[in-house]
């Protein structure tokens, strides 16, 4: 148990670091140069960082997701599809318009829409049956 938070803590802490390293050496190498022109930030630099920072976000809700699994042996819907969402997101952002095949991007929506639905669907039913919440916390309570 703890060796696999261990471990999911070590990646994250180095894809952090990773993250930061290209974005800094990116600003020291934009500021060097002489002309203002080259000083813009590029939009493939932008596709890095945004593409890094959402694996690192899926990284802390697995974390998330795996320490609430062993504290109270549940795992949590919407934690689930939030983290599907943040990675198809990542998805979208990394996938190339112009050479993907049509139905891999027909596929991509129709995932998108599905976690969409199955998010609000959640949430409402959330909403509708407040004995839910009640529930997770009583299994927190017994379980202590």
């Amino acid at each position: 148990m703890t060796i696999l938070l261990i471990v999911l803590i070590v990646v994250i802490v180095l894809g952090a670091l990773g993250l930061m390293s290209v974005f800094v050496r990116t600003l020291i190498e934009r500021f060097q140069s002489p002309e203002v022109s080259e000083m813009n930030f590029t939009l493939p630099l932008l596709h890095e960082v945004f593409s890094g920072f959402l694996m690192i976000l899926i990284g802390l809700e697995l974390m998330k997701t795996v320490v609430m699994y062993f504290d109270i042996h549940l795992v949590h819907v919407e934690v689930v599809l939030s983290v599907a969402m943040i990675a198809i997101a990542r998805h979208v952002i990394d996938v190339d318009l112009m050479h993907s095949p049509p139905l891999s991007l027909i596929g991509t929506g129709i995932i998108v829409m599905a976690l969409a639905l199955g998010y609000y669907y959640f949430k409402k039913a959330s909403i509708l049956d407040p004995s839910r919440e009640n529930m997770n916390v009583d299994r927190r309570e017994s379980s202590t």
